[in-house]
């Protein structure tokens, strides 16, 4: 058998969603694209984002400057807006996960247990939760994203967070290799994937973190099609607790910054201010500190 016949005999084996095609076999979806049915599911926080299906995001922080409070935020404002999720947080008991989530919903901690059986209730068809601790074989969790995706229609998963999933920092073989399966399988799926990672430590936690500030391999940031970071406003934090930060000051200035770093299917990356909410430990779009429950 010749080099070119055994080629011909891989692409043969390929799944037909990989053929060669001809430009008018994309009608649809460029079509789709012109009239806006392809723009995804706007981000919450910042409507310049967007969350399309087949696409994978990266979130990115310091650490305790709120990567899965806010993603943990994010997956039930998506599925009060039908967009089903599926959380897998592998660095917390589900209990731990849904109390944090209960608390943001309320306003207020669950002061009694009618309180949680009613977030339960609200969201007991919304959102389904991966109840396991721990790192992870990569194919039962590819195997959860399948399930997820298949038998209970969730069209958004959560992962926090990489390191649980590869376990070298220095990997970057085995880093490049679990993301490009998720983005795979993101586009196979027609699902989109929130997949959480942790930034190198900077001289201080004030240092402005971007692009280039995520642990491990370049290739992760290259990969995926969106990339954010949320970084605290520690000066702001600073002043507060030294009773010297006017209300004024309050309302102008930023509790926390959400930078779109890259968003490789939309116009938009740039900064967008957050307050913090606190009494529910939720991030908020208004100076306010109003949580989306609450507006």
């Amino acid at each position: 058998m010749t080099p070119e016949s055994r080629f011909e005999e891989a692409y043969d084996s390929l799944d037909p969603f990989f053929l060669l095609r001809k430009p008018m076999d994309f009608e649809d979806g460029l079509c789709s694209l012109v009239e806006g049915r392809f723009e995804g599911v706007l981000c919450p926080f910042e409507p310049r984002l967007a969350f399309r299906s087949g696409e994978v995001t990266l979130w990115g922080g310091i650490n305790g400057h709120g990567k899965s409070l806010l993603t943990g935020q994010l997956a039930m404002q998506l599925s009060e807006k039908g967009r089903k999720a599926c959380v897998v947080s592998l660095e917390m008991d589900p209990k731990y996960t849904l109390y944090r989530m209960c608390r943001q919903w309320l306003g207020h901690y669950p002061k009694m247990s009618d309180e949680c059986t009613r977030f339960l209730r609200a969201f007991n068809d919304r959102i389904v939760i991966f109840d396991y601790v721990g790192s992870v074989d990569w194919k039962v969790l590819y195997g959860a994203i399948v399930i997820a995706a298949k038998d209970r229609f969730c069209e958004h998963i959560f992962i926090d967070n990489l390191m649980r999933c590869v376990a070298g920092e220095d990997d970057y073989n085995a880093q490049k290799d679990f993301v490009q399966e998720l983005c795979r399988l993101a586009r196979q799926l027609d699902v989109h994937i929130h997949l959480v990672h942790h930034v190198r430590k900077g001289k201080d936690e004030t240092e402005e973190i971007g692009k280039f500030s995520f642990k491990g391999s370049g290739s992760i940031v290259d990969q995926v099609d969106n990339a954010v970071l949320i970084q605290r406003n520690r000066a702001k934090e600073k002043r507060r607790d030294e009773g010297i930060l006017t209300p004024v000051e309050d309302k102008e200035e930023a509790d926390s910054i959400l930078r779109i770093v890259k968003q490789r299917n939309g116009d938009f990356e740039g900064t967008r201010a957050l307050w913090f909410n606190r009494k529910a430990a939720a991030f908020c779009d208004n100076p306010d500190c109003k949580t989306p429950w609450e507006v």
